[in-house]
Order: C-alpha cells, then sequence, then structure tokens
C-alpha cells in the first residue's frame, strides 16, 4: 500500500516536473497538424444517386429467352452497373470530356481512385461520388460520368436489342418460307384430292390436338431459343473453368421437378384447353418451379462461382439457365412425340384421304404458331431497339458542394493534441526511467542500501532548474549521466 502511494506520487512529481516538455510536445504536434492542414490542398467530393430496377414488361420477355441477355436480381444489377461505371470505355470519355484543359491529365487508374459507387441496403438506388480538387470540378465529372454511362448503357442495349432482332428475323425468314411450304401443300392436297373443308370428324380430330400443336411449336422456339443463348454465353466466357455449380443438388431437384411439370402439362394440353383449370395450375406451378430454379442458380453461382466479377457470374448463371432450359426442352419434345404418335393411331381410323388432310393440315397449324409467336417478338425487338433503356434512372444530379472533404481540420487538430500529449508524457517518463541519478534519501536507500545520517540542500541547483528551459536541462542531465559513466 505505501509502495503504491510513492508510485502514484512519483508519477505526479514527474508530471509535474516534466510539464513544460508535455506542454512543448503538445503544442509541437498541434502546431504541425495546423501546418500541414492548410498546406494539403482541398478535396472535395460531389454525389449523385441513380436507381437501378429489374427489366420488366417488354425487356424481361426478350432477355429471358434470347441469347445475350438474362434477368438478374437487383444485387447483381447493381454490382453490374456499378461496374460499368468504372469501365475504361466510360472513364476514359470522361476524361477526355472534363480534364483536356488542364497541364497535367489524370491517368484511368489515377481517375478510378477518385469514383466510389455504393448502393443504398435494401433499396434499389446507388450512389456514385467524384472527387475533385474544386466543387465545380466535382460537380462537372459527376454529372459527366452519369452521362456517359447512360450512354453507354443505351449503347449495349441497343446492341443487344439488334443481336435479338437479327436473331429473331433469321428464324422468323425461316419460319416464313416453313409456313408458305406448308400451306401450299394443304392447298395442293386439297386440290389434288378436290376436298374442300375436312369432316366432322376430322374436325374434332383437329381441335382435339390443336392444344398439342400449339406446345409442339412453342418447344421449337424455346428449344432453338436456349440453344442460341447457350452458344452464346459459352463463347462469351470462353474456355474459362466454371465449376461444378451446375452439379449442384438443388438444381437438379428443380431441374427434375420443372420436367415432370412441363411433360404433366403436355399430357392435359391434350385433353383440355389453356382454360381448364388442371392447366393453369400446372402453368402456374412451372411459372414457379422456374423462378425457384432461377433464383437457385443465382443464389449458387454468387457463393460458388470462381469468379467475383459480377459480369462473368451474370454469363455463368445464364449458360446453366440455358442448360436446366434445354434439358426440359428436350423431355418435353419426347412426351409431345409421344402424345402425336397416341394420336395417329386415332387418325389411322379415318380413310386415307382424310388422314393425308389432317397430316398437312396439322403440318400448317404448326408452322403457322411458331411464325406468330416469332413475329411478335419480331416486333418487340424490334421496338426495344429504338428505346432509350429505362432501367436506370437519375434520381439527384450532382451539385457543387459547399465544403471539401479532406483535409479535416477540426479533426486532425483535435487528432494531433492527443497525440502530442501521449508522446509528450510517454518521453517524460522515458526520460525519468533512464535517470539513474541518485537525488532524494529513499534513493539512497534503494540503490545504495545504506542508512541515511543526514542531507545537504543543493540550493544553486535548485533555484536553476526552476529558470532553465526542459533542453537545458536535458543537456546538463545528459552530461551529468555520461560523467556519471565515467
Amino acid at each position: 500500500m505505501d509502495e503504491t502511494t510513492l508510485d502514484l506520487r512519483d508519477i505526479i512529481k514527474t508530471l509535474k516536473k516534466k510539464r513544460k516538455l508535455i506542454i512543448g510536445t503538445f503544442l509541437l504536434f498541434v502546431s504541425l497538424a495546423v501546418v500541414v492542414s492548410f498546406l494539403i490542398p482541398p478535396t472535395y467530393e460531389a454525389e449523385t444517386a441513380i436507381r437501378v430496377k429489374q427489366p420488366k414488361g417488354l425487356a424481361s420477355s426478350l432477355l429471358s429467352d434470347l441469347p445475350t441477355g438474362n434477368p438478374m436480381g437487383t444485387k447483381q444489377l447493381m454490382s453490374t452497373y456499378a461496374e460499368i461505371i468504372k469501365s475504361r470505355t466510360v472513364v476514359q470519355e470522361v476524361i477526355d470530356k472534363t480534364q483536356a484543359d488542364k497541364n497535367e491529365i489524370p491517368t484511368y487508374e489515377n481517375m478510378l481512385k477518385r469514383i466510389t459507387t455504393q448502393p443504398v441496403k435494401d433499396t434499389e438506388i446507388l450512389n456514385v461520388k467524384i472527387q475533385a480538387g474544386s466543387p465545380e470540378e466535382a460537380q462537372l465529372v459527376a454529372n459527366t460520368l452519369i452521362e456517359v454511362f447512360l450512354g453507354r448503357m443505351t449503347a449495349l442495349v441497343r446492341g443487344e436489342q439488334s443481336t435479338v432482332k437479327e436473331f429473331i428475323g433469321q428464324r422468323l425468314k425461316d419460319s416464313k418460307a416453313e409456313l408458305e411450304q406448308a400451306e401450299a401443300i394443304l392447298q395442293k392436297y386439297k386440290e389434288e384430292q378436290k376436298v374442300v373443308d375436312p369432316s366432322q370428324e376430322s374436325k374434332a380430330l383437329l381441335d382435339k390436338v390443336a392444344g398439342i400443336d400449339k406446345l409442339a411449336a412453342e418447344n421449337r422456339v424455346a428449344l432453338a431459343a436456349s440453344q442460341a443463348k447457350l452458344a452464346s454465353t459459352r463463347q462469351q466466357l470462353g474456355s474459362q473453368h466454371q465449376g461444378v455449380v451446375a452439379d449442384n443438388a438443388l438444381i437438379q431437384q428443380y431441374k427434375a421437378k420443372l420436367t415432370e411439370l412441363e411433360i404433366e402439362l403436355v399430357s392435359l394440353s391434350a385433353n383440355y384447353t389453356d382454360q381448364h383449370p388442371q392447366v393453369v395450375a400446372i402453368q402456374a406451378a412451372i411459372k414457379e418451379t422456374k423462378a425457384m430454379l432461377a433464383a437457385e442458380i443465382g443464389r449458387v453461382v454468387n457463393a460458388e462461382a470462381p469468379s467475383i466479377n459480377p459480369i462473368y457470374q451474370g454469363l455463368l448463371q445464364s449458360q446453366i439457365q440455358a442448360q436446366a432450359e434445354i434439358a426440359v426442352a428436350g423431355a418435353q419434345k419426347q412426351a409431345i412425340d409421344q402424345i402425336i404418335q397416341e394420336g395417329s393411331q386415332e387418325v389411322a381410323k379415318l380413310p386415307a384421304k382424310e388422314q393425308g388432310l389432317i397430316k398437312v393440315a396439322r403440318d400448317a397449324n404448326v408452322a403457322q404458331e411458331i411464325y406468330i409467336m416469332l413475329a411478335k417478338r419480331y416486333e418487340e425487338a424490334r421496338i426495344s431497339e429504338v428505346m432509350e433503356p429505362t432501367d436506370v434512372q437519375i434520381i439527384d444530379k450532382a451539385i457543387a458542394p459547399e465544403n471539401p472533404i479532406k483535409p479535416k481540420k477540426v479533426l486532425n487538430v483535435v487528432i494531433a493534441a492527443i497525440l502530442g500529449l501521449f508522446v509528450g508524457t510517454g518521453i517524460a517518463f522515458f526520460t525519468e526511467y533512464i535517470n539513474k541519478t541518485i537525488r532524494t534519501a529513499e534513493d539512497v536507500k534503494q540503490y545504495l542500501d545504506l542508512p541515511v545520517i543526514g542531507s545537504i540542500p543543493d540550493f544553486d541547483s535548485d533555484t536553476s532548474s526552476h529558470n532553465t528551459s526542459w533542453v537545458t536541462r536535458a543537456t546538463e542531465l545528459f552530461k551529468t549521466k555520461t560523467g556519471h559513466k565515467a
């Protein structure tokens, strides 16, 4: 207890004794912080906000079936757009537009360090911040960056839609030729067989298989679109290793369930119309399973893909979805072929003339269904090609900031003051620790282990110690220490 009281007393005594050293160090650090804060050029930051929406309606219907796009979650969309904002093409164009009149034009890497993108949690908002040497420059660069980004997005989307339109257009030409050929064969058959309309029995049979014929047409279009999408994503992914994402057990489970539902829909379509409750229920189940499959693929790709690049992950997700669609479409085609084969047994019971008429009529119906679907999609693609993309909206344009964000003078001074106090106190205790001069009767007892008979006050030393600076005393202390060792 006595020893603790003595230590505290020594601490207070040391603090009082070294107060000038501590205060001097404190003032030195504060002065340096003030000088450095005023010497560092100010940095201003302008902020703008954009809204990233999920593609819906027209765009969704196109991107879900065609080779150059795929639906992605909002988070992945934001990551993708953030990467596009910081892409070399966009940033270099911003440099050319805003930094051309400067003596020292920043490089892409330097400008990239001044750009910050930050999504707002649980929203579709993406904040974009730009740092610059003046408020006007920060505002100009921020607004120019968003303007160039939107222009880039328009070019990308229109490029995609142009590819989509070209793909559908080619398929539409082929389909039109097939339809004309099928109608010509039907007309020729009627003329040769002198048949105007099928019999009532044949009409009933044609109506019965109309649903299957429509499914067969949809199956052909879906299979072709999925194969084209798979080829496109494989080409863009190249030879990169894609891991074992596609072998995920839950993905395989969803694919199996989707295949079962599609086959069940084929069976129902052979006996019921699209408005039948069972058909409607199966169609809803298929839609729900497709959504769960897409969500699971997105989740697994984000967690297990060998690259964290959102664009790469989007392509990988699109490829896995295309593989699943092809597998399901293949199983559906087998079911449709089986239903058609079973239906042909009923057709075989009709007269030969009616059998031939039903065959050419069904071929014409399927060709017409395919042509109608492709014509509708081609029109959508043609409209989308000239439309401005609406999935990115500017919420707030950047304004010139009033105050710089760097340097933070007050914060720097406070940190320097705290640091100065710590450093000054540390130096004080360190110098006191290395000072082994015997100054008190307690020191004699502690270091020499001898009894103290008496003491003679050093009046000159006490007087001079109050009038000399800490530097002088440190010098004297060093000399004393040196002489003591000698």
